[in-house]
C-alpha cells in the first residue's frame, strides 16, 4: 500500500490518467490540493474555485483520491474558506507561497491559520524551499517553517519537499517532534530519504509525488530503492500518513480493491533492453558528498543492475584544469573494466583543447563535453573547429546539457541552462558524428525530435524524461525508441531508478 501525501489536481481531462499511474505505481490513495491559477498571491475567489476543483476530483475518484483545503493567508475570508472547505470533505491544509506579507515580509497572518487547524484537528502540509538563488517572494525556508512549528506543538505539521535543498533541512526539526517532512518532487536524488530518517527517524519522513508535475514512479524510487529496513519503508510509504488521517489497513486495501476494478492499466508499450548505460560519474567531485564510486566498485556495481556496457565520465575531470593530466589518470584507473567505457573530458573553450583531443583519439571511446557545467553554448561558432575535429577523428561525443538539481547547486559554482533554440541548432549543425545528450528535460527533447527527424546520429538518454508522468509514454508514441537511450545519472540516482521508473511509466 501507498499512500501518496503531496499531488496536485491535473487538468480534467487528465484525471482518468492522473488515475492509472497511481495504479501503475501502487498508489492505493492519493491526497490532493488545487492551487487555481498558480498565482503566488491568489485572490479569494482563486483560492475558491481551487478547493472546488478539488473536491469535485476527489468525486470523480471514487474515494482514491482525498483532498486539502488551499488557503492563502492573507486574504480576509480565509477562516470563511477553510470552514466551507472542510464542512465539504477537505482533510487537512494546504499552505503554498502566500505565507509571508507582500509588503512587510511578515508571517503574522499565519499563526492564526495554524490555530484554526489546530482547533479542527487538521493536519497542516506547507510548502518549504531553500533556493542557492532567492526564493520566491512569500516562499518559507525550513528556518522558518520550524519557528511556526514550535509555536503549535500539538499541531501535525509537514514541511514539504524537505527544503528542497534537502541536506540544509538537515538538524533544524530534530527538536521539533510535531514537525515531519515529505519526500515529494524535486530531484530524486540518492541518499535523500536515508539522510531524512537519519536526521528525524522513520516515523517522520512521509512519501509524495509532486505528481502530476512530477511522476509518482521516479519518486517512489527514492524510497523502494533506498537503504532502509522494509519497515521503515513501509511506515514512509503509507503507515506515517494513514496515522496522519486517522486511516485504517483495512480501509486502505479496500480502495486497492476498487482500483484494480475501476482504473484500467496504463497501455504497454514495451521497453528496450536498456543493458547500455549512458549517463554516469566514477570519482568524485571535490566538493560534493555522496555515493561515489572508483572506476572498479562501479564496474562490479554494474554487473549487479544487469548492465552489460556503460559509458562513464570521471567526475574529477569535470572541474580539473589540467585535463591531459585528468584524463591520463582516468585511463589508467579505469582500463581493462569488462563493463566500464571510459569517456575523455573535452574542454572546447581551451586553448590546448587540440592536444586534449588528439591524446583522446584512439586511446578513449568517446569524449564528453560541459556546455552547463563550463558555461558555453552548443551553438557558438567559436567551438565549430572542435566539433569538426573530433568528427573527423571519429570520437563521438557525450553532450552534458544538466546534471543534478541547479536550483540547490553549490553556491561556488554557475551553470547556464541550455534552451531548446540552442539545442536544436546544435542537432541541425553538428557534423556527422555519434552524439548522446544527457541530461535533456522534456521541452528539449520534444524540440529536437520533432524539428530534427532525420538526425539519427544524436539520441537522447531519458533520465530527466522520466521526472515527469506522462512525457517519456507521449514522445515514445510519437517518435518510438529508436533515438533514446537509458541514463542513470549515477551516482546522483540509483543504477535501478530511472530503469524501474521507465518500466511503470510505459505500462512493462
Amino acid at each position: 500500500m501507498i499512500i501518496d501525501l503531496h499531488t496536485h489536481v491535473p487538468a480534467e481531462s487528465q484525471w482518468p490518467l492522473f488515475l492509472q499511474h497511481c495504479r501503475a505505481s501502487g498508489v492505493t490513495l492519493a491526497v490532493t490540493s488545487g492551487l487555481g491559477s498558480w498565482a503566488r498571491y491568489p485572490d479569494e475567489a482563486d483560492v475558491r474555485r481551487a478547493n472546488d476543483e478539488a473536491r469535485r476530483f476527489a468525486g470523480f475518484a471514487r474515494g482514491l483520491v482525498r483532498w486539502f483545503a488551499y488557503l492563502n493567508p492573507q486574504n480576509d475570508n480565509w477562516s470563511l474558506e477553510l470552514h466551507r472547505a472542510v464542512a465539504e470533505g477537505a482533510c487537512g491544509v494546504k499552505l503554498w507561497v502566500a505565507l509571508k506579507d507582500p509588503a512587510t515580509g511578515s508571517l503574522e497572518r499565519v499563526p492564526p491559520v495554524l490555530d484554526a487547524a489546530l482547533r479542527l484537528r487538521l493536519p497542516v502540509l506547507i510548502h518549504t524551499y531553500q533556493r542557492t538563488d532567492a526564493n520566491l517572494e512569500g516562499e518559507i525556508t525550513v528556518a522558518e517553517f520550524a519557528a511556526l512549528a514550535r509555536r503549535f506543538p500539538e499541531l501535525p505539521m509537514i514541511a514539504a519537499h524537505a527544503g528542497g535543498n534537502w541536506r540544509q533541512c538537515l538538524g533544524l526539526l530534530r527538536e521539533v517532534p510535531n514537525a515531519c517532512v515529505d519526500v515529494c518532487g524535486g530531484y530524486p536524488e540518492t541518499g535523500m530519504v536515508e539522510a531524512l530518517v537519519a536526521d528525524l527517524g522513520p516515523e517522520r519522513v512521509l512519501y509524495g509525488s509532486d505528481a502530476l508535475g512530477r511522476s509518482f514512479a521516479s519518486q517512489i524510487a527514492k524510497v523502494r530503492l533506498a537503504d532502509l529496513p522494509e519497515p521503515d519503508r513501509q511506515r514512509i510509504l503509507w503507515g506515517n500518513s494513514a496515522r496522519l488521517l486517522g486511516l485504517e489497513p483495512g480501509a486502505l486495501a479496500e480502495l486497492e480493491r476498487v482500483a484494480a476494478a475501476t482504473v484500467p492499466p496504463l497501455p504497454d508499450l514495451g521497453l528496450p533492453a536498456f543493458d547500455e548505460d549512458h549517463f554516469l560519474f566514477a570519482g568524485a567531485w571535490p566538493f560534493r558528498q555522496g555515493p561515489w564510486a572508483t572506476p572498479g566498485d562501479l564496474d562490479r556495481a554494474l554487473a549487479g543492475a544487469g548492465i552489460r556496457r556503460a559509458f562513464v565520465a570521471d567526475a574529477g575531470s569535470v572541474f580539473a584544469l589540467d585535463v591531459l593530466a585528468a584524463n591520463r589518470a582516468y585511463r589508467a584507473a579505469a582500463g581493462g573494466l569488462p563493463r566500464l567505457v571510459p569517456l575523455a573530458a573535452q574542454v572546447p573553450y581551451a586553448p590546448n583543447w587540440a592536444p586534449v583531443l588528439a591524446e583522446a583519439a584512439g586511446r578513449f571511446a568517446g569524449g564528453i563535453v560541459y556546455p552547463f557545467l563550463h558555461h558555453w553554448r552548443l551553438d557558438d561558432a567559436a567551438y565549430g573547429p572542435f566539433f569538426r575535429a573530433c568528427a573527423e577523428v571519429r570520437l563521438p561525443l557525450w553532450v552534458n546539457v544538466c546534471t543534478g538539481d541547479a536550483r540547490f547547486r553549490h553556491r561556488g559554482t554557475v551553470c547556464r541552462d541550455v534552451s531548446a533554440a540552442e539545442l536544436v541548432a546544435f542537432v541541425r549543425g553538428a557534423p556527422p558524428n555519434g552524439y548522446v545528450v544527457q541530461g535533456a528535460g522534456v521541452p528539449l527533447v520534444q524540440a529536437a525530435l520533432e524539428q530534427c527527424p532525420d538526425a539519427r546520429h544524436v539520441r537522447f538518454e531519458i533520465s530527466r524524461l522520466t521526472d515527469t508522468s506522462a512525457a517519456l509514454a507521449d514522445l515514445v508514441r510519437r517518435h518510438g525508441w529508436g533515438r533514446l537511450v537509458l541514463g542513470s545519472e549515477y551516482p546522483f540516482r540509483g543504477l535501478r531508478s530511472v530503469r524501474c521508473t521507465a518500466q511503470v511509466l510505459c505500462g512493462g
